[in-house]
C-alpha cells in the first residue's frame, strides 16, 4: 500500500512539474511575442520606412527594402534595378506622395510571412482621407522585406 502512493506521489510531482514547465514556456513565448515587434528594426518599422521612403521620392531605400525573388513583371521575367526606379516613378507620378501620417496593424502571420494593415494618411486641399493597403514583409538575409503590394504587381 506504502508502494502505491509513493508510486502515485511521484506520478503527482512529475505531472505538477510538467505542467509547470508547460506554463513557463507559454509565458515565455508570450513576452517574445509581445517585445519582438517592439525591439529593434522590426516588421513595423521596415514598413513605415519603405512608405516613408516611397513619399520623398528615395526609390533606393524602397529597392533595398523589396524581396528581389518577387521583383518579376506579369510574365515571370525579373525586372532590373532601373526598371523598378521607371515603374515607382510612373506610380508616385514622380511627385513626393503627401502622407501626414502612416499606422500599422498587425493582422496575422502565416508560412514565415506577416500579414499587415497600412493606413497612409493624407491631406489633398482641406480634405483629409486614407487608403488602405494589405502589406506582406517577411525575413530575408535577417532583415525585414516587403513582398506585396509593390513587389509582385509591378
Amino acid at each position: 500500500m506504502l508502494k502505491k502512493w509513493r508510486r502515485f506521489s511521484l506520478a503527482a510531482r512529475l505531472l505538477g512539474i510538467l505542467v509547470i514547465i508547460g506554463l513557463v514556456g507559454i509565458v515565455a513565448y508570450q513576452l517574445y511575442d509581445f517585445y519582438q515587434e517592439r525591439i529593434g528594426f522590426t516588421a513595423t518599422k521596415a514598413i513605415e520606412r519603405y512608405f516613408n521612403a516611397l513619399a520623398t521620392g528615395d526609390y533606393e531605400e524602397v529597392y533595398r527594402l523589396t524581396a528581389k525573388a518577387d521583383l518579376t513583371d506579369i510574365y515571370g521575367r525579373r525586372i532590373t534595378e532601373g526598371e523598378f526606379y521607371d515603374q515607382l516613378k510612373a506610380l508616385t507620378g514622380g511627385h513626393k506622395l503627401p502622407f501626414a501620417s502612416i499606422e500599422v496593424k498587425k493582422l496575422f502571420q502565416a508560412q514565415g510571412s506577416r500579414y499587415y494593415l497600412v493606413k497612409l494618411h493624407s491631406k489633398l486641399g482641406s480634405t483629409p482621407g486614407y487608403s488602405r493597403l494589405l502589406v506582406e514583409v517577411r525575413r530575408e538575409n535577417k532583415t525585414w522585406v516587403i513582398t506585396y503590394p509593390f513587389a509582385i504587381i509591378l
